[in-house]
């Protein structure tokens, strides 16, 4: 049973995030960033549930794996909509986020 940091992790998460969405668009740094900080929130609580479940051994890392991908379609990435920007490469975006908030999670534990 590994003890979380739930603060640190997310804020961790958090930096992660603002540097992927900056990567994935340069040219929409600053509405990329936003609504990728508006994924984290929105999924904030359930994340920090999921996380203490997965340390307490309470579902496995494909459950949480799970939990946290089957998010996607209950995102709305806004700023980058407003943008202009193909619903493809937004949906990469959420796919992206989503799979560093696992890997992050996953591998701390």
């Amino acid at each position: 049973m590994a003890n979380i940091d739930f603060k640190k992790l997310f804020d961790t998460l958090i930096e992660g995030a603002k540097e992927l969405a900056s990567s994935a668009f340069a040219e929409q740094k600053k509405e990329a960033q936003a609504d990728a900080l508006k994924l984290l929130d929105k999924v904030k609580d359930n994340l920090k549930t999921w996380t203490q479940q997965l340390s307490d051994g309470k579902q496995s890392k494909e459950d949480f794996e799970f939990l946290v991908l089957s998010q996607k379609d209950l995102i709305e990435m806004n700023a980058l909509k407003q943008a202009g920007l193909a619903a493809i490469r937004i949906d990469e975006l959420k796919d992206n986020l989503l799979n560093l908030i696992v890997k992050t999670i996953s591998g701390l534990l």
